[in-house]
């Protein structure tokens, strides 16, 4: 049986789990590997910078760059390579989002 107090630690225990937001950078969505690819087997690398769009631009040779959110990726199709920056922090999710970008070629 459910004495008062109790009831009102677990009301406000479930309550509490209603107040945090979901990380827009987490993504579990199922995604259909991409069949046209511009790189079919690209070599990655992957940057921790504390300014990865910054990085991105000055970054050569590239055929390409894309930034998303606080982090980007650039790609070289002669030499099948792309590098992945991010500042010290990122998701799973940012990360394959962003090799996405590299082996569609945009």
């Amino acid at each position: 049986m459910f004495t008062p107090v109790r009831t009102l630690l677990i009301a406000a225990a479930l309550g509490g789990c209603a107040l945090v937001q979901a990380d827009p950078l987490l993504d579990f969505g199922v995604f259909t590997a991409p069949t046209q690819r511009a790189i079919a087997e690209p070599v990655v690398s992957w940057v921790v910078h504390p300014q990865p769009k910054a990085y991105c631009r000055t970054t050569s040779p590239q055929d390409g760059s894309v930034a998303w959110r606080d982090a980007c990726v650039v790609w070289h199709k002669a030499t099948a390579r792309c590098t992945i920056v991010t500042p010290t922090s990122t998701t799973h999710s940012q990360l394959g989002h962003l090799f996405l970008h590299c082996i569609k070629g945009g």
